[in-house]
């Protein structure tokens, strides 16, 4: 699930104009660096929070960031 959600987190940093630090703010995380440990797949596991978190900031379906769809705006009944 890691590979999946840093594959689609790196591809939503790409399309945005918004800065790592301005995005690490908006989730709640310490730093900017946390934002490049996600992307790159660095971190052990993705909290499910996080996934919702960025699902929210982005306006995706969190089961489109995890992999169980291939359509972004999935919703989930």
């Amino acid at each position: 699930m890691k590979e999946v959600f840093a594959t689609r987190f790196s591809e939503l940093l790409k399309e945005t104009d918004k800065n790592y630090e301005d995005i690490a703010h908006e989730l709640g995380f310490k730093s900017k660096g946390s934002i490049s440990k996600y992307a790159n797949a660095k971190n052990k596991d993705v909290p499910i929070s996080v996934v919702f978190k960025v699902a929210d900031l982005f306006g995706v379906s969190p089961v489109w960031l995890i992999g169980l769809t291939n359509d972004r705006h999935y919703i989930v009944m």
